[in-house]
């Protein structure tokens, strides 16, 4: 018995050398507090630097491109492609003045502006996870947010993709939300789904489940649907809009692989052997759907706002990854950022929450990206567990409120 006691003691992953790990992370954290902004500053300044076409040239620059397009009253959907541009056109007003400067600076900026506000969006998501924290501790936690989430934003920032400004907003949107500032909520809504429209998959679980926002998530829609009539011909949005559908439907006709960086269930069954047809996957979507909208009805009906508000948000980005149209490898930004803040809360309450571990360590093998083929698997097979795991905590309610602590347990 002495032996195995020796040879579990000596082993690498011993339960004791792990509990060991996790409490040396964490005094690195605790004795240089600053370290996570510290790495993201200069992460975001050698972003900055090394601004360039060859990094943005198939994203960035098709935003660009369509905004040009628009302006001068020609067609901005590329049917030949699965690719250029995707979004609706009130997206492109999202850019502003951006078109008519010289495409490296109007990518910095752009790049700025996103890392700017994913920043203040953790800082203000760190302080509804951890209220009774201090400002400065507060801070600190959302440097360490940020840092753990740098191997996912450095390819999102490099393409200048519209995930990290969407992301920042419905963070935003979850904290007015656990505020009950509706009215609020609904402006950080809308300016998500005009910066990219996947988000109104919060909107509509919002809209549906919370009575006192519908009018102003409906007034949200309708100016998104709208505001592109103020600035071009009205039959030309109206044609742009249709053609926009019909490119919509292009994206949920093709078979998995099709598109080389897509990584949603769909592709996770394919490397499973599991090819489906595209009718099946729509209709799977849809179904998943009612099964979202039914979890968010339940948790709205408890009546607990903050719960309400972090798992709408949670919800809401897992299904964008895993049933969302030609959802990429690159959209789990919505995602891993509201899962660190999670992790992070439960350390700050308790260093050796395994929870806690564990989310980090699935955050960190979301956000890191390797071969395609393994992406297009093992992401959405991490995301389904995270699912399974949000679905337990909503079968008993309880459980929400005792992952979020005190805060939680006082907003019934």
């Amino acid at each position: 018995m002495a032996v195995d006691s020796q040879q579990e003691n000596g082993s690498f992953f011993s339960y004791q050398n792990l509990l060991r790990l996790e409490d040396r992370v964490s005094e690195i954290f605790l004795r240089y507090p600053w370290i996570g902004w510290g790495v993201w500053i200069v992460f975001c300044i050698n972003s900055l630097v090394r601004t360039d076409p060859k990094r943005f040239g198939s994203t960035f620059q098709a935003y660009l491109d369509a905004a040009h397009a628009f302006w001068s009253g020609q067609t901005i959907y590329d049917m030949s492609t699965l690719g250029e541009y995707l979004y609706w056109p009130v997206s492109l007003l999202v850019l502003g003045p951006l078109p008519m400067l010289q495409p490296v600076v109007a990518a910095a900026i752009a790049m700025a502006i996103s890392a700017a506000l994913l920043s203040v969006a953790a800082y203000f998501f760190m302080k509804l996870l951890l209220p009774e924290q201090s400002g400065r501790d507060v801070l600190n936690l959302a440097g360490v947010l940020l840092m753990i989430n740098i191997p996912v934003a450095w390819f999102n920032l490099k393409y200048v993709q519209a995930q990290v400004g969407m992301t920042a907003f419905m963070m935003l949107a979850a904290v007015a939300i656990a505020r009950r500032r509706w009215a609020l909520g609904a402006l950080w809504l809308f300016l998500s789904i005009i910066t990219k429209p996947l988000s109104l998959v919060m909107l509509l679980l919002c809209g549906a489940t919370q009575p006192k926002m519908r009018l102003w998530l409906a007034l949200a829609l309708v100016a998104a649907l709208t505001l592109p009539f103020a600035f071009a011909h009205p039959a030309y949005v109206a044609e742009q809009y249709r053609i926009w559908i019909v490119k919509l439907q292009q994206l949920t006709s093709v078979e998995p692989g099709q598109w080389l960086y897509q990584a949603d269930f769909a592709t996770m069954l394919d490397s499973f052997g599991l090819a489906l047809p595209h009718t099946v996957q729509t209709a799977i979507r849809l179904a998943a759907a009612l099964g979202f909208l039914a979890l968010v009805w339940r948790i709205a009906r408890y009546g607990n706002i903050v719960v309400f508000a972090v798992a709408v948000m949670l919800y809401a980005a897992c299904y964008i990854n895993l049933f969302g149209p030609r959802n990429e490898f690159l959209s789990y930004m919505v995602f891993t950022p509201a899962l660190t803040g999670v992790a992070l809360m439960l350390l700050r309450r308790n260093a050796r929450d395994h929870r806690a571990w564990l989310l980090i360590i699935a955050v960190l093998l979301i956000d890191f990206h390797g071969a395609l083929a393994v992406d297009r698997v093992l992401k959405p097979v991490l995301a389904f567990i995270v699912l399974g795991w949000m679905i337990y905590m909503t079968i008993d309610m309880r459980r929400w409120v005792e992952l979020l602590g005190a805060t939680a347990a006082q907003s019934k």
